[in-house]
């Protein structure tokens, strides 16, 4: 099983820790989750998180503090603020092995499971990406693991003090992180899992040492903010958890309850196209299967928490990326018993389909952009882009030679190698080739950053709040004025001291009569150019202006 082993770990590094610094970062998220943490290096204060030096009480500090540190070490730049996304998957990748591994003493499940959950688009993803999701998909896998660990030892030992200890501890990283979601999906499936198993008593006993290690984590910075905010637990308490849970608000992101489902089977794709061989062994030997105590849990884990989270009003995406853990464990144990009995009929046809599939698709795709680039339409990519979409090409056929090999040999370890090992270069190379028409209405440190010289200390900066992380970031300042309204800030605009952080159009047109020729730098998006002033210097990208006053 070494080879295995040395395998993931190749496979999880080449695509998730090698590229990370490939593609620029995007807005507006990434360029938060830099610039959150990069005002915390340059102020010195770890315990407020503020945006543009403005109060940003929409999260707690764990996942700034994390980016900090990176920062701190690698620079201020894009493979820092994704680093600790890519490691935190990398981490809940190691916890899902070792439940595995511990639970079923067998190497090749742990290695299966592993590996599925690595190659989910959706995972891949939110863990290269700089978003908190994936620290807070790490931390509350650890939860979930360390209690299943701990209720799994009879005795009341000090192995099992230390994984109840681990799992709170994992809790209050998650609650620093992301908030009070670090106890509704822990809760929801351990309470689920203890009833279904008829050990409903261990509800009031098991809890008291990780509620404890919860509070020595948390606790301190907790405090902390209360001190220095005492504001900041009213805000994220009921406007983003009571009002996100119960309240259709256009900021709350309010989709149908259905939301979810069509994430989470999208979104592990292509692994879940092994479903139906999976599936054969689930019904074959449902009750061997569900007699397992950790595939209990893994339902529970999957189920709960999914209808938790459609039942709220509010939602993103991103919220159900810690439920890809037990769909990829449902789906090894299947995968496992079917392969182990050599019918692999299914397998192949799968495999052969989804390779038909690609060749259609790439084959289609191409035919189409060489057309565009002979200037009859405009394509996702521009003719200077061509080796984008051919080097995306040679990817696609890589990926087609590897289903088309599994599907022809006879061993079974070959085959799910083959599966798993196909998307390799296609997610290598997506850092690489994303069409500049995409990258320069997202990537908008890319055309700012040629400016960085004509932006000198002292001057004032003006930008529309569609901008804003970005050119706080690339110009290392943090006391932009916001043009209109402000954004995302509008709660911290209601403290006295930013209040004057917003300039109306009439306020601006004022502020460039009484300012010094050269002293105003303005930034705005294109759809916002219209009754601007003429400026002494103006730039124009597809969606951005950069003028001087």
């Amino acid at each position: 099983m070494k080879k295995y082993y040395i395998g993931l770990i190749v496979l999880y590094v080449l695509i998730y820790i090698v590229p990370l610094g490939g593609r620029p970062l995007i807005t507006p998220d990434e360029y938060r989750y830099g610039e959150i943490p990069r005002e915390m290096l340059v102020t010195g204060n770890w315990v407020t998180p503020k945006l543009l030096g403005i109060r940003y009480f929409e999260k707690p500090v764990m996942g700034y503090w994390l980016n900090a540190i990176s920062m701190s070490v690698f620079g201020e730049n894009a493979f820092a603020i994704r680093l600790s996304a890519a490691l935190s998957t990398g981490l809940t990748a190691l916890l899902l092995f070792w439940l595995v591994l511990v639970s079923r003493k067998d190497p090749e499940e742990a290695v299966l499971g592993t590996g599925l959950f690595l190659t989910m688009g959706f995972v891949y993803g939110v863990g290269t990406f700089a978003v908190l999701d994936a620290p807070t998909s790490l931390f509350l896998t650890g939860t979930i693991v360390f209690f299943f660990l701990a209720v799994q030892r009879i005795k009341f030992d000090w192995q099992k003090i230390l994984f109840l200890a681990l799992a709170g501890a994992s809790a209050g990283a998650a609650f620093l992180t992301k908030g009070f979601l670090a106890f509704a999906v822990p809760g929801l499936t351990i309470v689920a899992y203890l009833i279904w198993s008829k050990r409903w008593k261990d509800i009031f006993i098991l809890p008291w040492i990780p509620l404890l290690f919860t509070c020595i984590v948390a606790l301190p910075w907790s405090l902390a903010i209360n001190r220095q905010e005492p504001n900041f637990w009213y805000y994220f308490f009921f406007i983003e958890h009571v009002q996100r849970f119960f309240k259709d608000v256009d900021t709350q992101h309010p989709e149908a309850f259905w939301f979810y489902l069509p994430i989470l089977i999208g979104g592990a794709m292509p692994a879940l196209l092994l479903l139906p061989a999976a599936f054969k062994s689930w019904k074959k030997y449902f009750p061997k299967i569900i007699s397992d105590d950790y595939i209990k849990y893994a339902i529970c884990w999957l189920v709960l928490p999914l209808v938790f989270f459609s039942a709220s009003r509010g939602k993103l995406p991103t919220y159900i990326i810690p439920l890809f853990v037990p769909l990829a464990i449902l789906l090894a144990r299947g995968l496992i018993i079917y392969f182990r009995e050599k019918q692999y009929k299914i397998f192949d046809w799968t495999a052969k389909g989804f390779a038909w599939a690609l060749i259609l698709a790439a084959a289609g795709f191409a035919i189409v952009q060489i057309i565009a680039d002979c200037g009859v339409f405009k394509g996702m990519y521009s003719p200077a882009e061509r080796w984008k979409w051919l080097a995306g090409g040679g990817a696609a056929i890589v990926w087609i030679f590897c289903l088309l090999r599994a599907s022809r040999t006879k061993n079974y370890h070959s085959k799910a190698s083959l599966w798993i090992c196909a998307p390799l270069l296609a997610f290598f190379l997506s850092n690489y080739i994303i069409p500049y028409r995409y990258l320069e209405s997202k990537a908008q440190g890319l055309y700012l950053t040629q400016f960085k010289s004509m932006v000198k200390p002292g001057m004032l900066l003006v930008a529309h709040p569609n901008v804003m992380h970005a050119a706080a970031f690339i110009f290392k300042n943090d006391r932009i004025l916001l043009y209109t309204h402000g954004g995302e800030l509008e709660n911290g605009l209601k403290y006295p001291d930013a209040r004057n952080r917003v300039i109306s159009r009439e306020e601006f047109h004022k502020l460039l009569k009484k300012t010094p020729k050269g002293k105003i730098i303005f930034i705005m998006r294109g759809d916002f150019r219209e009754g601007v002033p003429k400026a002494d210097f103006e730039a124009y990208g597809d969606e951005i202006m950069f003028s001087r006053y």
